[in-house]
C-alpha cells in the first residue's frame, strides 16, 4: 500500500506540475512580443468616456459607437449597486473629423441605469439600421435595441431571458434578431471560479430570432467576442480562454452553424471587427497576469494587443499583430476596429480610447 501511495502521490504531483505549465503558458507568462504601432496615434479622452470595452464603426456614416461605463466604480460599490450611481452611456465619434470628440448619445435614455458592454450596429436590406447593446445595469443582463437615424439612437424595446447568464458580446443579424456569447456557463461562487483556472469549456452562444432565444453553440471556453460576414454567411466567434477563433458557416435562413475554422491566437481572445475587405481585428490579452492587476488598479499597466487575422483563401484566417503597447498608450485594450485606413482602440477600464493612422489597412 505505501508503494502504491508514493507512486499516485508522484502522479498527481506530476499532473499537478503540468497544469501549472499549461496554465502559465496560457496566461502569457513565456510570450515575448515586441512592440508594435500602426501609425501616429493620438489618446481622445473627452466626452466623459470611460471603460470603453466596445465599439462599433458605420461604414457608411464613418460614425463609430463606444459602449462603455466606470467598471471599476460599479463593481467597489457593491454586488447590486444602485445602476443610477454608475451609469454608462453610447457615445458616438466622427471618425469624418481628425480631431472629433465624443459625444453621448443616450444621455436621455434609459434613466433607470445603463452599463453597456458588447455592441453591435446591423444594417438591414432596406438601409434601416438597428444598434443592439448588452447592459448589466444592477446585476441585470439585457440587452437594449436602439433604432439609429444619423447620430440619433432612439430606444426601441428591451430583451431579456434567463438564457443570457453572462452576456458578453453580440452580433445584430436582422432588426430583432440576434446572437449573443455567455463568457462564463455560472453566474458566481467556486464553479465560476473552476471554469477560469481549469479552462473548462461550458459556454454558449445563444441565438434570439426576435421573440425566443435558443442555443446556437455549446461546449466553449469562455466564449467572449462575436461577429459576421458582411453578407451573413460566415460566423465568427472568439473563444477566450481557448485562444482561438471559430469560424462558422452560417444558414441566414435558420441560424443553423457549421464549424469551417478553428483559428489559434497568441492570448485570450476578446471582440471581433470585420474589416472591409472580410478580414478580421481582434483584441488580444496575452499577459493575463498583468490584466488582473489592472482590473485592481489603475496604476497597473496590461499591454494592449490588436491581431490582424488575414483571410488564407482557404476560409480560415492567419494572425499578425499589428499593435503591441505595454499599456503607457493605453492599457487592457478589448477592442480594435477600422474602416479608410483609421483604427480605433479601446479598453476594459480607461477612460480613454486611441484613434490611429493605420498605414496598412486594406
Amino acid at each position: 500500500m505505501g508503494r502504491f501511495l508514493k507512486w499516485l502521490f508522484l502522479v498527481l504531483l506530476v499532473a499537478f506540475g503540468a497544469w501549472v505549465y499549461f496554465f502559465l503558458q496560457a496566461a502569457g507568462v513565456f510570450l515575448d512580443i515586441k512592440p508594435a504601432s500602426v501609425g501616429a496615434c493620438r489618446q481622445v479622452n473627452g466626452g466623459g468616456i470611460v471603460g470603453v470595452e466596445d465599439l462599433a464603426i458605420d461604414g457608411e456614416t464613418k460614425l463609430a459607437y463606444l459602449a462603455g461605463y466606470d467598471r471599476r466604480r460599479a463593481l467597489g460599490a457593491g454586488a447590486a449597486p444602485d445602476p443610477r450611481n454608475v451609469r454608462g452611456a453610447i457615445w458616438t465619434y466622427d471618425l469624418n473629423a481628425t480631431d472629433a470628440q465624443p459625444v453621448d448619445a443616450t444621455a436621455t435614455m434609459l434613466p433607470e441605469g445603463f452599463w453597456p458592454h458588447g455592441i453591435s450596429l446591423y444594417r438591414g436590406a432596406d438601409g434601416r439600421k438597428t444598434l443592439f447593446v448588452i447592459s448589466h445595469a444592477g446585476g441585470k443582463h439585457t440587452v437594449e435595441v436602439f433604432d439609429v437615424a444619423g447620430s440619433t439612437l432612439t430606444h426601441r424595446r428591451t430583451v431579456a431571458g434567463p438564457e443570457m447568464v453572462s452576456p458578453n458580446d453580440l452580433v445584430g443579424v436582422g432588426a430583432d434578431a440576434f446572437y449573443v456569447t455567455n463568457d462564463h456557463a455560472n453566474v458566481s461562487g467556486w464553479q465560476r471560479t473552476a471554469e477560469d483556472y481549469l479552462r473548462l469549456r461550458l459556454t454558449t452562444v445563444q441565438y434570439f430570432d426576435g421573440a425566443k432565444f435558443a442555443t446556437a453553440l455549446s461546449g466553449l471556453g469562455g466564449s467572449n467576442g462575436i461577429n459576421v460576414s458582411a453578407d451573413g454567411r460566415s460566423l465568427y466567434v472568439s473563444a477566450g480562454s481557448e485562444r482561438t477563433v471559430y469560424v462558422y458557416d452560417r444558414d441566414a435562413a435558420t441560424g443553423a452553424l457549421k464549424q469551417r475554422a478553428a483559428v489559434v491566437v497568441p492570448g485570450f481572445a476578446d471582440n471581433l471587427d470585420v474589416l472591409a475587405n472580410g478580414d478580421l481585428l481582434l483584441g488580444v490579452h496575452s499577459k493575463i497576469f498583468p490584466l488582473l492587476e489592472h482590473f485592481g488598479d489603475a496604476t497597473k499597466l496590461s499591454p494592449s494587443h490588436i491581431v490582424h487575422l488575414r483571410g488564407d483563401g482557404k476560409g480560415g484566417f492567419a494572425p499578425q499583430t499589428i499593435y503591441y503597447n505595454t499599456g503607457e498608450e493605453i492599457s487592457g485594450a478589448s477592442v480594435g476596429a477600422s474602416v479608410d485606413k483609421r483604427l480605433l482602440i479601446g479598453a476594459i477600464f480607461e477612460p480613454k480610447i486611441v484613434d490611429c493612422v493605420w498605414d496598412g489597412a486594406p
